[in-house]
């Protein structure tokens, strides 16, 4: 843990001791990626907020990671730190959290299961923070408070201009790649973004101005409301 000192929290923005905290989780970063300078991304955030999530920072790996087809950072973590922290003392919890989400479903080769990161609080909860991370990085409004923010799995398709319109950024490309945007002259909603994981897992997220602003409107069509809104 790096040397605290007296600042603002740039996730609940009281003034605390504060230390560093690395916007995406390092776990998701294999050890062949040990020096990337993306790992670097850190944000000056106060004791509560940066080990207030550390469980679900492992349970997000572990979920995102197993979500969909395997790249070789993938690889790398299952045949790593994942498969070695199903032998640690709470190995059989996290294995039983995986298998919660999973649900069979009939295909032409037989049954298969599948898991749905969206179904889980937990999950979503680490993407907020991502994305509450990333506003302050990108200089955009801070703070902004978990009640602010609407993430989801992306289920539609999203129009190619709209994607063109949005600023490019990557935290290690075949880590997490992002795009961005400034959502204008639209009451109550902030910014927009696009978050794929291991160039495959894309959610969506919206940060509005107010909690009042996000309970204004309903959670199931925000995914409309990002497309209507960036599109122009």
């Amino acid at each position: 843990m790096g040397k605290r000192r007296a600042a603002r929290c740039a996730l609940c923005g009281e003034v605390r001791l504060v230390t560093k905290e690395h916007v995406v989780p390092r776990g998701l970063y294999p050890q062949s990626k040990a020096d990337s300078r993306f790992q670097r991304i850190v944000i000056p955030t106060c004791a509560t907020c940066n080990n207030g999530t550390s469980d679900d920072d492992v349970h997000f790996r572990n979920v995102v990671t197993i979500a969909g087809d395997q790249n070789s950072s993938v690889t790398e973590l299952w045949e790593g730190p994942i498969t070695r922290s199903f032998g640690k003392v709470d190995g059989r919890r996290r294995a039983q959290d995986l298998l919660a989400l999973m649900s069979p479903i009939e295909q032409e080769t037989g049954e298969r299961y599948m898991i749905y990161p969206a179904r889980d609080p937990r999950v979503l909860r680490i993407v907020r923070k991502i994305v509450r991370g990333l506003s302050y990085r990108h200089g955009l409004r801070w703070p902004v408070s978990d009640e602010e923010v609407f993430v989801d799995v992306l289920k539609t398709q999203i129009p190619e201009n709209l994607i063109e319109s949005l600023e490019v950024a990557h935290a290690e490309p075949d880590i997490l790649d992002y795009r961005y945007g400034r959502i204008e002259d639209t009451t109550g909603l902030e910014s927009g973004w696009l978050l794929r994981f291991y160039e495959r897992t894309v959610f969506i997220g919206i940060v509005f101005e107010s909690v009042e602003a996000y309970r204004g409107l309903q959670s199931a069509g925000a995914s409309n409301i990002f497309e209507t809104e960036l599109g122009g």
